[in-house]
């Protein structure tokens, strides 16, 4: 095939999901059928924005890109760094950017992510409040940092955690103000919450539960924050990561379809309401769902390169596991972790002295485990995750399992392993998102 009878993919976002379809393009696309531009309004190419909170000890932001320029060049994608992509003409099928390039698209990806969602309160935009979304917002936050004693971070998702012990490692006393009476409540039951705050107070860190941010006090910079029961708070930097909305207003510009809570429809294809036209990532929205964690949003970009190269597959979830440190707890979830079916077995333990808790859900014969959840000891939560996503018929009883019993070769022994004793098992790295050379695994939180 020549180079003029090339189709052009005009790619909207360099994220960590934008990147992931542009690597698997160039992988599957042996007869070089296409060629792709990318527009990223980022400065720097895609880089691991799950990453961002160890920046801190990093301190350098170049540490965490996952395709520098040169790799663009090398495979044959045009890339438009600092330029925002502003407007898409469907009827001539070009893409406009903020520089004024106009690029002709035979195919077009949205993968433009999503914003930090942002509460409406007086005061918001005072100085020493900042969002927690780039690289930049970290490097604007680390500085200001230098000048801070108190911080207050507003969430209890993922993010905000992270962010919360990158501040707290930095020296200021951290505030965690959690508008939901629980943290992590898209990823623990209550029991598994409470075992995370007890851990995370311990840690010298303040956690404040149903508390809702009415005012942000000071003059010029912030002072304080006001809630809505009447309570204050004194601090001199609030951090924003209390969830997201998708980035859809060039699709809602274009006159595409988008959900009426936002988020880009598509189908199982991933095509929006213009067949030329696909999202994938936090932009998108599938049968009325939103992803706020890297995995699906991989899992899209690589159904959508796949079906350009002569596949036919839908679109199905990625794996939704996490394991990770939040300031310095372990936690994970994995497969199936809610009963909320008469059909499910349900052992847990916890234990509160230690900090430990554990969740396990298993079929109602004991014969394969469906999920869980581990708070304080994860370190087996590669095994866990494997056999509930395989639904390997388990080597050993259910209550051995669950007290880590089980020997290697299936059968169970008399001795039982104490969580603070247990051997780590598979690869540390077993993370909710990584750098999309190497994913194996798989949040923004929302």
């Amino acid at each position: 095939m020549s180079f003029a009878e090339q189709q052009t993919i005009v790619v909207i976002g360099s994220g960590m999901v934008g990147l992931r379809f542009c690597e698997q393009l160039t992988a599957f696309d042996e007869r070089r059928r296409y060629k792709l531009v990318v527009f990223c309004e980022e400065a720097r190419s895609a880089y691991d924005r799950v990453g961002l909170f160890s920046f801190t000890a990093q301190r350098d932001a170049e540490k965490l890109l996952l395709a520098r320029r040169d790799w663009y060049e090398a495979v044959g994608i045009t890339l438009h760094l600092a330029d925002r992509a502003i407007h898409i003409d469907r009827d001539r099928h070009v893409v406009r950017s903020m520089k004024g390039v106009n690029v002709e698209y035979d195919l077009l990806i949205l993968a433009m992510g999503a914003y930090p969602r942002v509460p409406s309160v007086h005061g918001i935009q005072k100085q020493g409040v900042f969002v927690y979304r780039t690289a930049d917002d970290m490097e604007h936050i680390v500085t200001s940092a230098r000048k801070a004693r108190t911080c207050a971070v507003l969430g209890g998702g993922l993010s905000a955690l992270e962010v919360a012990g990158a501040v707290s490692e930095l020296g200021l006393l951290t505030h965690i103000v959690q508008p939901e009476n629980q943290l992590l409540s898209a990823h623990l039951d209550r029991a598994g919450s409470q075992t995370l705050l007890r851990r995370i107070r311990d840690l010298g860190v303040n956690v404040h539960l149903s508390k809702t941010l009415t005012e942000v006090r000071g003059e010029s910079h912030i002072q304080g924050i006001v809630f809505d029961d009447g309570t204050t708070l004194d601090c001199d930097m609030l951090i924003i990561s209390d969830g997201i909305r998708s980035r859809d207003e060039l699709a809602r510009q274009a006159g595409i379809t988008v959900g009426e809570q936002g988020g880009i429809e598509v189908n199982d294809r991933l095509q929006t309401s213009d067949s030329r036209i696909f999202a994938i990532g936090e932009c998108a929205l599938h049968s009325g769902t939103k992803f706020g964690v890297t995995a699906p949003g991989y899992a899209m970009a690589e159904t959508v390169a796949a079906n350009f190269c002569g596949d036919s597959r839908p679109f199905e979830y990625g794996d939704l596991s996490i394991k990770l440190r939040l300031l310095g707890v372990d936690v994970a979830c994995f497969g199936q972790w809610k009963a909320d079916t008469e059909n499910v077995a349900v052992l847990s333990e916890e234990d509160a002295f230690a900090g430990v808790y554990r969740k396990l859900l298993f079929t109602m014969d004991g014969k394969q485990l469906l999920g869980g959840i581990l708070v304080g000891d994860a370190s087996d939560a590669t095994t866990l995750a494997v056999l509930a996503k395989t639904g390997t018929v388990l080597p050993c009883h259910p209550q051995d399992l669950m007290l880590r019993r089980c020997s290697e070769s299936g059968e169970s022994s008399s001795a039982e392993v104490s969580a603070h004793n247990s051997v780590r098992v598979g690869p540390p790295n077993f993370h909710r998102s990584g750098p999309a050379s190497t994913y194996v695994r798989t949040n923004t939180d929302p």
